[in-house]
């Protein structure tokens, strides 16, 4: 009977999951259309370069919708089950709510893998891929492999240096425009350096023609033009050509960037890619809270009738959302106020409380 009762429920969820999952891909493909429309029509685009693009999008839709898709699968379900009396039957034949909600959670874990699965091994690749296929339409700077308005800290932060302009050499050098170097070598002491131009290779920084200012405190002590400076640094190409953004990152990528920002310095970039990591284990753990919240309130409200499963999910999935930002993008991010890790889950955490008291008091 337990079975069978599994199989029942499992089949009401499945098909409002992939249809409200689908619906809600089909809106975000078309916000990337509205979006990208003024760089993909007035230039003489082929629809088979536009479909690529979308095609691209998807597991970056795939990642927001799944817990969308698991919000609306589940509130609609419960919700025509208890509106119908086919949960008062269950009860009245000795099954608790909590095991009615066995197959409900079931699909919460199972949308919370193949979330996981998607952001992890598929995202990263279709993200920068997109990115690519895009530039190439759009003709920007970074598709020629130029890259402008450059900052460097390095050495402790001892050097700072600011170049206009970048782009590979044809020797495997890098080609530097406007280039300006802060040096602070000691206490008291500055240096600044300005050239023209100047190229990187094999570890060594060199200007050219650059004009040297040397400053004790407030004292100018030494001005020359020399020939050439040369600075001994390592850098990896993308400390000169940007790391890739979170979303094209994997998890063990994400660990080494964020380690690499803050030994540089870059503190505030470092927690954008933290939030980002945390985000790939929050978010898919979502579409199991979904899937445990959404259920218990759609028995509670189910007798306003059949559109209650849906404004329950669109409630769930936009109180969510808030929370998130709230939490995460201005308090963890942005004002530092919370750690990125509490930022990230406190969501999770508020819905996963209010479900379990609701269960405990359903019963």
């Amino acid at each position: 009977m337990i079975r069978i009762l599994d199989r029942y429920v499992f089949r009401e969820l499945l098909v409002p999951f992939l249809i409200g999952t689908g619906a809600v891909v089909l809106m975000f493909l078309a916000n990337t259309v509205i979006q990208y429309s003024q760089q993909l029509f007035r230039k003489d685009v082929e629809w088979s370069a536009i479909a690529q693009l979308l095609l691209f999008s998807i597991p970056t839709t795939l990642k927001l919708t799944l817990p969308v898709g698991t919000a609306i699968a589940t509130s609609l379900a419960v919700s025509r089950l208890t509106r119908e009396s086919e949960l008062t039957a269950m009860r009245a034949a000795g099954i608790p709510i909590r095991r009615v909600l066995v197959p409900v959670m079931a699909l919460g874990l199972f949308a919370a893998a193949l979330n996981f699965f998607i952001v992890e091994r598929v995202m990263p690749v279709t993200e920068a891929r997109f990115k690519d296929t895009f530039r190439k339409i759009a003709m920007s700077p970074e598709a020629i492999g130029v890259r402008s308005n450059v900052i460097l800290k390095f050495d402790d932060g001892r050097y700072h240096v600011s170049i206009a302009a970048i782009q590979k050499g044809t020797s495997g050098e890098v080609m530097l425009t406007n280039v300006f170097v802060f040096h602070h070598p000691k206490r008291g002491e500055y240096w600044f350096m300005m050239a023209d131009d100047g190229f990187y290779k094999d570890e060594l920084l060199t200007l050219r023609k650059p004009v040297v200012y040397q400053f004790e405190g407030s004292r100018l002590v030494q001005f020359d033009v020399r020939e050439e400076q040369v600075i001994h640094q390592r850098f990896s190409v993308d400390a000169w050509f940007g790391t890739p953004l979170p979303d094209e990152q994997t998890i063990i990528e994400l660990r080494q960037t964020i380690q690499e920002l803050k030994a540089r310095g870059s503190q505030e970039q470092a927690r954008e890619y933290e939030l980002e990591y945390q985000s790939r284990f929050a978010i898919p753990f979502a579409c199991f809270v979904f899937a445990l919240f959404g259920p218990i309130f759609a028995i509670r409200f189910s007798r306003g009738g059949a559109f209650v499963g849906v404004l329950i999910s669109v409630i769930i999935v936009v109180i969510y959302y808030n929370l998130w930002i709230l939490f995460g993008q201005v308090l963890a991010r942005n004002h530092e106020i919370l750690p990125v890790l509490v930022g990230a889950w406190l969501p999770n955490a508020i819905f996963l409380l209010a479900a379990a008291v609701a269960i405990w008091r359903s019963e």
